[in-house]
């Protein structure tokens, strides 16, 4: 490979353009990395289980007399949410990459040694993510319009043709997170963008043109111009962010002080909790993006939900219990809460230390306490207003909020342990966590849907499930750090 000419060699003597070399060599690492990381079986399931979770909720929302295009609508908004976390994969850090890999080096910084533009590189690895991921999770959930349609001779041309549409909503999701990506390169910070979109989104939706805007993205009843104003907005988003991004953009030196000690010594706890506790906080305040991460992860879920509440009841007239639908939904924020509390951490780095596997277990648990109260607190009281629930329905609601989020970080810490985004990708460990996240939100939702507003014994029965799925979730927190430290010690 050469970056003066502009091409290669291939194996035959023919000329090879870089840029499809580029493109094909980070398509095959991409697929060395999940299987090395997931295991090669466990993560070629991985599609199948997506096309079984789709088809089978497609099949019992039909038969709960939810309309195919409230069905189409969803999975577009899943497909460009997904997205928008797809985005910044092209900017994670060698750092958080070598706790899992060991010391590595990756073909996208390869800029800094060869000859290479570096918003070339980056464009070509957002192809290829947007190749893989369309491959990989996109289609499986487009094999659910064959549900839809039913099957029979037509029903490929029909699959593909959701293939392409959930495509381009994916990919619109990822030119949307490297857009902003891209301004932070420039100098523009973080809470005038995020100031700026929320005024945006507040906007529209207090001048009632949400649903003009959302029927160019999401095909409900014109697929056709839909598919238009997607393809039209990611070229012009793309080709802006790509001109935008500055490739020389390093992040400025700052001076801290010694927070550590201060925040140390305002923990009430013994000693050693204090230091792993201030550690995991103090990790996530220095790191790029900042506290503002997981409250930046839990806007996204409730401008997604919102979304696909607005869709439902526009087609369907039914408008869910806002408290009972936004608590369950948003607990689930307790995943990514705490895969920003571990994504740049190890626990071989604690091994230097004189504490035990359970002891940063516990210290992780507070610190999901701390950082994820107020991460759900602010977008739940903000759905609750905005939709206008009853005091009874935002009591359960609440209740539910705490309890499903303590039951979900329960499910992820045990099955995943140090590495939740591990099992994003692993067939068997997300297959659990689909079972378990299914048990306790599915009820809770049907019943936000059926019974509006909730009456006393259904509230009671919701704030019930939600105090003892908590409980549930505090057992499984609690008994996740011996678990893994016998399973470290053992060489699993």
């Amino acid at each position: 490979m050469t970056g003066t000419t502009g091409a290669g060699t291939g194996g035959d003597g023919r000329p090879v353009s870089i840029t499809w070399r580029l493109f094909t060599t980070l398509l095959r690492e991409e697929w060395r990395l999940h299987t090395r990381l997931f295991g090669g079986w466990r993560f070629a399931l991985f599609p199948l289980v997506i096309a079984v979770l789709t088809v089978g909720a497609t099949i019992a929302l039909l038969e709960t007399g939810i309309a195919a295009g409230t069905i189409i609508g969803g999975l577009h908004i899943l497909a460009l949410g997904f997205g928008l976390y797809s985005g910044t994969a092209g900017f994670a850090g060698s750092d958080m990459l070598e706790n899992v890999f060991g010391r590595l080096s990756l073909v996208l910084s390869t800029s800094t040694t060869l000859p290479l533009s570096r918003r070339r590189l980056l464009g070509v690895f957002l192809l290829k993510d947007a190749l893989f991921y369309a491959v990989a999770f996109v289609l499986p959930m487009a094999v659910s319009n064959a549900a839809l349609g039913g099957l029979s001779a037509t029903a490929p041309l029909a699959v593909g043709a959701l293939w392409l549409s959930l495509s381009l909503a994916f990919v619109f999701g990822m030119a949307l997170t490297v857009a902003v990506i891209a301004l932070r390169t420039r100098g523009v910070p973080t809470w005038a963008i995020a100031a700026t979109v929320g005024l945006a989104i507040g906007g529209l939706w207090a001048t009632g043109r949400s649903r003009e805007l959302r029927a160019l993205f999401v095909p409900i009843d014109g697929a056709l111009r839909a598919a238009v104003g997607l393809t039209a907005g990611t070229v012009l988003v793309g080709a802006a962010s790509l001109a935008l991004y500055d490739p020389s953009y390093g992040r400025p030196s700052r001076t801290a002080s010694d927070r550590f000690a201060r925040l140390s010594g305002a923990l009430p706890l013994r000693a050693t909790t204090n230091a792993l506790v201030s550690k995991t906080l103090l990790d996530l305040a220095r790191s790029s993006g900042g506290v503002w991460k997981p409250f930046v992860s839990a806007g996204i879920l409730l401008a997604l939900v919102a979304a696909l509440v607005d869709v439902v009841g526009t087609i369907t007239g039914i408008a869910p219990a806002p408290g009972i639908f936004f608590g369950g939904v948003l607990g689930l924020t307790a995943f990514t809460t705490y895969n920003w509390l571990t994504q740049f951490d190890s626990l071989e780095a604690y091994l230097a230390y004189p504490v035990s596997i359970e002891d940063v277990f516990r210290a992780k648990r507070i610190a999901f306490v701390l950082v994820g109260a107020p991460t759900v607190a602010v977008p739940y009281l903000a759905a609750i207003y905005w939709f206008e629930a009853t005091l009874a329905d935002a009591a359960v609601g609440a209740i539910l909020l705490a309890g499903y989020g303590l039951y979900y970080y329960g499910l992820t810490v045990y099955i995943a342990g140090f590495d939740p985004n591990e099992f994003l990708f692993d067939a068997v460990r997300f297959s659990l966590f689909t079972v378990g996240v299914g048990v306790a939100l599915v009820p809770a939702l049907v019943a936000g849907f059926v019974v509006v507003p909730p009456s006393g014994t259904v509230a009671l029965a919701l704030a019930v499930a939600g105090v003892g799925f908590g409980a549930v979730g505090v057992v499984l927190s609690s008994r996740a750090g011996p678990r893994w430290e016998e399973r470290y010690q053992a060489g699993d």
